[in-house]
């Protein structure tokens, strides 16, 4: 009877950790979305904190690996520094790649996820053009992922191509960088249709998967600014496109919680409401040139000459000489 009572209270007790682990990084996540840093990453350190516990304490190590592989991935965003970041972030890479070897459908697009963020400490550690070769790569390892969720998939492609259209950006690569963000936003409308999820319903964000909402302000910020640089260049359709998603994402965000997140939405929702404005404005006058130029061209060719036509072989050439 003592080892069955031992073994009873064991399991409890990781039952215990288990939920404790899953309270503290959904905290840290939340925390995160609402501009609460410094309760993120409490929270966040004591979840990294439970998960080394976990994998330690229990009976099977790599039943608690993947608890272990999340944890150190969220909480490599509160490293002291890049050496710091970069050391949780190879952790946690190790862990996934183990895992992903035992189970590539489900693991591997995480494991890749992972790779996205080493690229981004790069950048900001100012290293943008070792950034973009490793982004470029991460998007090509998207592309051949296998994956049992391609929802997942089809986001972790989109924040890695937010990103490239970012650094490329940054480096002057304007066209280019503008195309992937625009690519970006696509793909990832694309995943969020697949997952059904009821995006205009209040508080939208909040029932949509994980990956959706850590990748959710990454989202907003690169439809925002495509919206910003496609209405600078006064491609307003573009523009008016981005903004939706631009309001859609910023929306959810707010739902979550937060006044900072609450502000941003009005103010991504005022300048979307005068760029879709804007291209409603577009759309009309092009219509209304489009109508004068059907009613207006056939008197234009006849120029009162009876019906004959202008120019040699009824061309438009003879227009040159009147």
């Amino acid at each position: 009877m003592g080892p069955r009572r031992t073994s009873g209270r064991k399991a409890s007790r990781l039952g215990t950790l288990e939920r404790r682990y899953d309270f503290h990084l959904g905290e840290a996540i939340r925390a995160a979305l609402e501009g609460s840093h410094d309760k993120a990453a409490t929270h966040s350190s004591t979840a990294l904190s439970i998960s080394r516990e976990l994998y330690a304490a229990g009976p099977d190590p790599a039943r608690h690996r993947p608890e272990l592989a999340a944890a150190l991935c969220n909480h490599a965003r509160y490293g002291d520094t890049p050496v710091h970041v970069v050391a949780l972030l190879m952790e946690s890479a190790g862990h996934y790649a183990a895992l992903a070897h035992a189970d590539p459908a489900a693991y591997e697009v995480p494991r890749i996820d992972v790779l996205a963020r080493i690229a981004l400490t790069a950048d900001e550690a100012g290293n943008t053009r070792d950034a973009i070769s490793l982004l470029r790569e991460v998007v090509r390892m998207y592309d051949g992922a296998p994956a049992a969720d391609q929802a997942e998939l089809g986001i972790g492609l989109a924040r890695a191509r937010f990103h490239l259209g970012r650094c490329l950006l940054k480096t002057g690569a304007s066209a280019d960088g503008l195309a992937e963000i625009d690519a970006g936003l696509e793909i990832a409308a694309a995943a969020l249709g697949r997952l059904r999820v009821p995006a205009h319903a209040p508080g939208w964000l909040a029932t949509a998967p994980r990956y959706v909402q850590l990748a959710a302000p990454d989202w907003a910020a690169a439809a925002v600014r495509a919206m910003t640089l496609h209405a600078a260049a006064g491609r307003w359709e573009s523009a008016a496109t981005a903004a939706s998603a631009a309001v859609l994402i910023s929306g959810g965000l707010a739902g979550l919680g937060g006044d900072l997140m609450r502000t941003a939405h009005e103010t991504v929702r005022a300048r979307a409401d005068a760029v879709c404005a804007r291209a409603e404005c577009a759309r009309r006058i092009a219509g209304l040139v489009l109508l004068g130029l059907d009613e207006a061209l056939p008197r234009a060719l006849d120029l009162g000459l009876g019906g004959r036509p202008v120019g040699p072989a009824g061309t438009l050439d003879g227009l040159a000489g009147l």
